[in-house]
């Protein structure tokens, strides 16, 4: 109803026959243009340049708090962010925000950190407090 009111009312404003009127009132029609990008081992200029923040704690915020060793099930390495104090529990080939679990030993943990496109190795050790025997 309030679509004919519409159309009558521009029609006799403008001068124009209802038909061309309602044509020109129809919501227009979007299509979405799709890009691809053949990187051949480039960057892809497209991706943000660092991850989110939400995929997970910064390599510098976390502490090796145990390792849990087993050489033929498995060992599981636990660490905490320092800043938020949640724990997360990694085997190897895991991946905790921008580091990869590489190895796990008895009492220390190593790791490949990339971080815009470069990749490092960083070990983390288990702290032993003072005092404790062992």
């Amino acid at each position: 109803m309030i679509r004919r009111i519409l159309t009558v009312v521009l029609a006799t404003a403008f001068r124009v026959g209802p038909a061309e009127v309602a044509a020109q009132t129809r919501p227009p029609i979007y299509e979405r243009e799709i890009f691809s990008y053949h990187a051949f081992e480039r960057r892809d200029p497209f991706l943000p340049l660092h991850p989110d923040t939400q995929a997970g704690p910064r390599f510098g915020d976390l502490t090796l708090s145990g390792v849990l060793y087993h050489p033929q099930l498995g060992s599981v390495a636990i660490l905490t962010d320092r800043t938020t104090g949640r724990r997360y529990r990694a085997r190897e080939r895991d991946i905790i925000g921008t580091a990869r679990v590489v190895q796990i030993r008895i009492e220390e943990v190593d790791f490949v950190i990339t971080s815009f496109g470069v990749s490092r190795r960083e070990t983390l050790r288990v702290r032993r407090e003072r005092g404790t025997g062992g």
